[in-house]
């Protein structure tokens, strides 16, 4: 697998899905009917990551903009996003009710606050167990190990059915197996897999097959990091993998030992089926055409 440059927006007609890595654990999603965009917080190529200006020109101003955010911890979020809608016409936001209460200034209508205000219209408040459904897609919410949400997006046909289970995505936000095998006793550990066990058969329940995954693989927690990932493409049939969560480091060199951890996918790579796809500098992509 080659990482691609993203297309220029007129590019993209042709091409079902396709997937560009901004940073950390945000991507750009483009279909040929909506765009979507997963935890910004800031992009490292912008002149001001308030404002960038090459994110807004991948992003087609004729078909609706979905921003989805999992929660308030500052390398998933920025408020600076509720801004955004006067640089799009159509922008939705879909986030946690855990970043609705931090965020709650910004969204409130009737708030005093004088900073970034959004239109309230424009926003949409899930918990865990909810569901957003409009006349492009449908968005479940289930819990996370850490906070806020985690996220399956299934795409609808131009008569409203959903497409099959190999177009679904799902975006982890922090939802992973956060254990530090070091530090932790073992009924910590036990617990906190059984968390995470427990939030997969929840999704368990809706499907069996992630088209798109985007999920946290994050050495810093030291032996046994890639455990998340392990598990969750062998309980379910993964067909696209794409590892997050990995720039969260002191050092150049410590960034690029935790990107190539990320990447080792002989760890935790399910070898009877999936593809992993290693995307870990800004603006690169992969793009489905099937």
């Amino acid at each position: 697998m080659t990482e691609t440059t993203i297309a220029a927006v007129g590019e993209l007609k042709e091409y079902i899905m396709e997937i560009t890595y901004i940073y950390h654990s945000c991507f750009l999603v483009r279909t040929e009917r909506w765009s979507m965009l997963f935890d910004y917080f800031t992009d490292p190529s912008a002149a001001d990551p308030a404002l960038p200006e090459q994110l807004f020109a991948s992003i087609p101003k004729e078909r609706p903009f979905y921003i989805v955010i999992s929660h308030h911890h500052k390398d998933h979020y920025t408020p600076k996003v509720f801004a955004w809608h006067e640089r799009h016409p159509d922008v939705r936001y879909i986030i946690s009710k855990e970043v609705a209460r931090f965020a709650r200034h910004h969204i409130h209508p009737d708030s005093r606050f004088k900073g970034i205000k959004a239109d309230p219209d424009r926003v949409f408040v899930l918990k865990a167990g909810e569901t957003y459904r409009d006349s492009m897609l449908r968005i479940d919410a289930f819990g996370s190990t850490d906070c806020g949400c985690s996220w399956l997006v299934t795409p609808l046909d131009m008569e409203g059915k959903e497409a099959g289970k190999e177009k679904t995505l799902f975006h982890a936000g922090d939802l992973n197996a956060w254990i530090w095998i070091e530090e932790s006793t073992k009924k910590e550990v036990e617990a906190a897999m059984r968390d995470f066990n427990a939030i997969l058969d929840t999704i368990g329940e809706k499907t069996d097959r992630i088209g798109y995954c985007m999920f946290p693989v994050d050495s810093r927690i030291g032996t046994h990091w890639y455990m998340g990932a392990e598990t969750i493409v062998r309980r379910f049939r993964v067909d696209h993998f794409f590892p997050m969560h990995f720039t969260l480091a002191d050092s150049e060199e410590g960034l690029r030992k935790r990107m190539e951890d990320a990447c080792r996918f002989d760890l935790y790579a399910n070898p009877s089926y999936g593809e992993y796809i290693a995307l870990t500098t800004p603006y690169t992509g992969y793009r489905d055409a099937h």
